[in-house]
């Protein structure tokens, strides 16, 4: 977690910045139980065979229901979205990003680390120059990717845990791109 100082990172994780008014309407931390952590993580571990490919998916058919947000990733920009599937860069991507909310996933247990880690990754997004509205994207389409998967056991409190850690994660990462 070198990339920022201690101090800069406590006052991040402290809510000490100047645009905490496009976090979220009530500005307070998300929240997951417990019991949806532990569901989370039954689950996570169900899919983690087909994480590539879910990743993949998940990319895709971000594109493809929000195609503007292709153009802001330089790497595979001039990529047709009916070729991204075999891009070896977005599937590079995909599975760093399974990787964080595999991070996260394993840090429920210690808030203080996915908060952490999550505020990192804002602030190297930041640097991304990316739109702070894209953040909120990911989720959905994560869900929609994992459902098909899940079909067997899926329920209205999986959907529900699944959205309260996006919404968590995406928290954390706005007020790393918030943050000075």
């Amino acid at each position: 977690m070198g990339n920022i100082s201690a101090k800069t990172r406590a006052r991040i994780l402290n809510g000490q910045n100047n645009n905490t008014k496009t976090l979220s309407p009530s500005g307070h931390e998300p929240v997951l139980t417990e019991k949806e952590g532990q569901m989370l993580k039954d689950v996570w571990r169900g899919l983690q065979k087909d994480i590539q490919r879910i990743g993949v998916i998940t990319f895709v058919s971000l594109f493809e229901t929000h195609p503007y947000v292709h153009d802001a990733f330089m790497s595979f920009r001039a990529v047709n979205t009916s070729e991204l599937e075999y891009n070896a860069i977005l599937r590079k991507h995909a599975l760093r990003v399974m990787g964080i909310v595999d991070k996260c996933i394993t840090r429920l247990d210690n808030r203080e680390k996915l908060r952490e880690l999550m505020t990192e990754l804002g602030i190297r997004h930041k640097s991304y120059s990316v739109k702070i509205e894209f953040i909120d994207l990911m989720g959905p389409q994560f869900i929609s990717s994992i459902r098909p998967h899940l079909q067997h056991i899926w329920t209205d409190e999986h959907e529900q845990a699944w959205e309260n850690l996006f919404r968590l994660m995406c928290y954390h990462m706005k007020k790393g791109m918030c943050s000075k």
